[in-house]
């Protein structure tokens, strides 16, 4: 790993996951995903600067210092000192992060249930879009 590369620690499972990573890739950031579920290093990692806890995303930088579960400001402010610009998401940017978002998987879940219930094909197939776009694009991104 190079010395100049951002760290972020995550987990597919994390709904903060996706905004930190268009962050990071809207400033042209170089950074390394890892995955605390399939790195054992990198959850023994999480813990030890969470003192215990499996908190991400978490993110390690060139400097040293890191944040966990930052917010939108804490992150650009943070990329800011480092000398990163964040550009303005893109429409399919802000579509990507929209899908992947856990309130746009209920209303998918809530559609996929209500159109089986009610027998209502359009219910149905809003819920199978919505819920395969997001599970798609997280498949994508994971990769």
């Amino acid at each position: 790993m190079a010395e100049n590369k951002i760290v972020l620690y995550g987990s597919p499972a994390c709904a903060g996951v996706p905004s930190v990573r268009n962050a990071l890739e809207r400033a042209d950031a170089v950074y390394e995903y890892v995955d605390i579920h399939k790195v054992l290093e990198a959850r023994e990692r999480v813990r030890e600067i969470n003192h215990g806890y499996e908190s991400v995303p978490t993110l390690v930088f060139p400097d040293g210092s890191t944040l966990t579960e930052p917010s939108r400001g804490e992150l650009q402010a943070k990329l800011q000192s480092l000398g990163y610009e964040l550009r303005s998401p893109t429409w399919m940017e802000w579509t990507q992060l929209a899908l992947q978002h856990p309130i746009t998987r209920l209303v998918g879940i809530i559609c996929l249930i209500g159109g089986m219930l009610s027998e209502t094909d359009w219910l149905l197939i809003v819920g199978v879009v919505v819920l395969g776009l997001g599970l798609l694009i997280g498949r994508l991104r994971a990769s």
